[in-house]
């Protein structure tokens, strides 16, 4: 199975060099240069023309008839003409050979090789080990450019990013997905979809919830719209608003879009994309009565996740699932599952990821009456988002803090964070978390006997709450 990569459309993609520019560089044998060879001056298109057909045995007149000149073929071999498409079709038909593998100097099956390999990095991302995954791009890129597929390089690109979001440098991550989304070739609407689902992601941890509703909006009305829509793509896109709409607490938006979606399902080549989907979809369900369908929709998307070979991904369905037991109830049930999650995130090093599951389980902890278990995963927690600039962990883990420290009796540390986690999801446009923390803050303040700093804190939720409408 493939996972984020068509090997179709990378090897249809196009580069900007023209034929004869001398941007490709191929061995003696029409294969890639590897080692000292990479040195050695590039085969002209000219020269590709002209080897080829020796080695078919044919004479430039037999190549260029009945359509062309034998002058005319001639020019095209010595470099003087450049050929049009139509042209270039009719000498690979004549060449047995792919137009484009003549046009770059493609190696026959190269494109599909290099997919496998982009892949094979995808899953050394997905295990934590960057640095393997990092040369496997690097080498990969080399070759994309090499021989003119702009898509490919593209996809090199977004794992690059991809490696840098794992580590937990997110500045840097979101501004390279930034620079990729102006590079991007025409017709690449997967990549596209893609790049906008992770610049939404970071705007979002990065406390810019209404632009990346925004932005994921636009992008999938674009699509939509379009002539002929890529069912792949809308459902990346589908799935980066679906959870964007969890983290908001939108859920009857979000079940909107898993109703419109579904459909595309059988359509989809992409099967991380499917997975995703089960995934996020499984999140949105969380009474009691629900847990079956969870249990199912968590289960597919860990099955194409294991078929895959895809780690860290398994290790947000146990997330995933903690994060549904809690809300219905079951912290015990959760605990385990988010152990098991953070365990595998830390083992990965998946820095931030690592960092949500820990304040998940922290606040799953807290339920259970572990107070200082919850506390110290908190407080760690809370260094990492502060570092890695998360406004949404930042808030978080503040209303934990401060819930903890109520408990114990330390009404002032309790205030103090409770008030700053307001401001943190307020500035981060999370009115939900606004109206929950400010309703668990005027009742402490209550019970403390604050009445009017309890009102105060109550107008303020309902003021969120009236945001959410």
């Amino acid at each position: 199975m493939a996972t984020e990569v068509d090997r179709g459309a990378i090897a249809r993609s196009r580069a900007t060099p023209a034929p004869g520019s001398g941007a490709t560089s191929t061995a003696p044998d029409g294969g890639p240069r590897s080692g000292d060879d990479l040195e050695a001056p590039p085969e002209s298109f000219g020269a590709r023309i002209r080897r080829l057909r020796r080695a078919l045995g044919l004479t430039q007149q037999q190549l260029a008839e009945p359509r062309y000149s034998r002058a005319y073929l001639a020019a095209l071999e010595a470099g003087v003409r450049i050929p049009t498409d139509e042209v270039l079709r009719h000498i690979a038909a004549r060449l047995d050979t792919d137009p484009d593998d003549l046009r770059y100097g493609r190696p026959p099956g190269v494109a599909v090789a290099l997919v496998g390999e982009l892949n094979e990095s995808r899953r050394a991302l997905s295990r934590g080990e960057l640095d393997s995954a990092a040369a496997t791009l690097l080498r990969v890129r080399d070759q994309a450019e090499r021989y003119g597929l702009v898509e490919l390089a593209g996809w090199v690109g977004y794992y690059t990013a991809e490696i840098q979001l794992h580590r937990g440098e997110t500045a840097t991550a979101a501004h390279h997905y930034e620079q990729l989304a102006t590079e991007l070739p025409d017709g690449a609407t997967a990549l596209r979809a893609a790049v906008v689902g992770r610049q939404a992601y970071c705007l979002l941890i990065g406390g810019a919830a209404t632009r990346a509703v925004a932005l994921l909006e636009g992008a999938l009305r674009t699509l939509r719209d379009s002539p002929a829509a890529d069912p792949d793509a809308e459902l990346r896109l589908t799935n980066a608003l679906m959870y964007t709409f969890l983290e908001l607490d939108w859920r009857d938006r979000a079940r909107r879009l898993e109703r419109q979606a579904l459909p595309l399902l059988s359509r989809v080549g992409n099967q991380e994309w499917v997975a995703q989907f089960y995934a996020v979809a499984g999140q949105l369900r969380r009474s009691g009565d629900e847990l079956d369908e969870v249990e199912r929709y968590l289960t597919e998307a860990g099955r194409r996740y294991v078929e895959l070979g895809l780690t860290r991904e398994l290790a947000l369905c146990h997330w995933a699932r903690g994060y549904v037991l809690r809300r219905a109830g079951r912290p015990d049930e959760a605990v385990a599952e988010l152990h098991k999650a953070r365990d595998i995130l830390g083992d990965v090093g998946a820095v931030q990821d690592q960092a949500g599951a820990t304040l998940e389980l922290a606040e799953a902890l807290r339920q259970v009456g572990s107070l200082d278990e919850a506390y110290e995963l908190a407080t760690v927690a809370a260094a990492t988002s502060l570092a890695n600039g998360h406004a949404e962990g930042m808030a978080e883990a503040d209303r934990l803090l401060g819930r903890v420290a109520a408990v114990r009796g330390e009404r002032d540390n309790a205030e103090r964070l409770l008030r700053r986690a307001a401001d943190r999801y307020e500035q981060a446009d999370l009115m939900a978390d606004v109206v929950s923390c400010c309703r668990q803050l005027g009742e402490l303040l209550l019970e403390w006997g604050r009445l009017q700093e309890a009102r105060e804190a109550f107008q303020r939720g309902l003021r969120a709450a009236e945001r959410l409408r």
